[in-house]
């Protein structure tokens, strides 16, 4: 996958994006950069495998696995359980909406970075989360 630092300009699928909305970049990460690890609040990993699992947006043909886990020679299963189903992680992305209205996209695998490797998303993101700000769907999302 492409890396893009936290909150710089999102460019990875414009073609997603309505006009003059303004999108920031989130856990786009490989194993060459670092990123901030921590605990996030309590609920945040279970909204945002909803998220992930319910409102994925902007899907792509193939899958993309976890550079951290190949680099690490760690071949486990790229599906979790959320809301007592499998989720296959990595041909999409989730995105929420700040209160000023930017959005704010990841991967769906920012739920594998977040409950495997304790990635630690920005405050933005994280409260977007919790606040179910959900964008809305873009009529031609598919890549």
């Amino acid at each position: 996958m492409t890396y893009f630092e936290d909150l710089s300009p999102y460019t990875y699928l414009p073609e997603t994006v309505p006009p003059g909305v303004t999108v920031r970049n989130i856990g786009w990460l490989d194993g060459e950069h670092p990123f901030t690890v921590g605990k996030p609040p309590a609920q945040f990993a279970d909204k945002l495998g909803v998220l992930c699992a319910d409102h994925a947006t902007a899907q792509t043909r193939g899958i993309h696995w976890c550079d951290l886990c190949l680099e690490s020679g760690d071949d486990s299963e790229e599906s979790h359980p959320v809301t007592g189903t499998a989720l296959t992680l990595g041909s999409a992305e989730v995105r929420v909406l700040t209160p000023e209205g930017e959005l704010l996209a990841a991967p769906d695998l920012v739920y594998h970075y977040v409950a495997r490797h304790s990635y630690l998303p920005p405050e933005p993101f994280i409260e977007a989360v919790l606040a179910d700000r959900i964008a809305p769907e873009n009529d031609g999302d598919q890549a």
